[in-house]
């Protein structure tokens, strides 16, 4: 008999519950992003403003656009893959999130003051936050 320690897989209703959750929030961020936004994105890109300001402003939507998407992908990933493998990805797909957060929130009261919520996107990467550690 090998001395070698064969993990069990895990459960499909047990820890990888929060990952899988957090991956279809993830995906409802993105859609959101890429379809619920056109009252933000239309008049910049329409704006008279100078060309490489508006370019710059469209290559940041696509940057958003693909990060958005590659984190609900490293989370599904992450719900399938074994533990060891997935802390990284957990880590740094929690830290991006957090910085979203930080970020819109950090906007939001320097710009509105207490009117935290002029800004809601901050909101929506909270559930993250908190579903991310649950699968431990």
């Amino acid at each position: 008999m090998s001395d070698v320690a064969i993990a069990a897989p895990a459960s499909p209703t047990g820890r990888r519950w929060p990952l899988w959750t957090a991956a279809a929030l993830a995906a409802g961020i993105t859609g959101l992003h890429l379809f619920g936004t056109p009252e933000f994105v239309d008049p910049l890109l329409g704006a008279d403003l100078d060309a490489p300001v508006v370019q710059l402003f469209r290559v940041l939507w696509h940057v958003c656009s693909l990060l958005l998407a590659a984190l609900a992908v490293a989370l599904a990933w992450a719900a399938r893959a074994e533990r060891t493998a997935a802390l990284p990805v957990l880590a740094l797909v929690w830290f991006i999130a957090a910085v979203f957060t930080c970020v819109f929130f950090a906007v939001d009261l320097a710009a509105f003051g207490g009117a935290v919520f002029t800004l809601p996107q901050w909101t929506l990467f909270v559930p993250l936050l908190v579903l991310i550690p649950l699968s431990r």
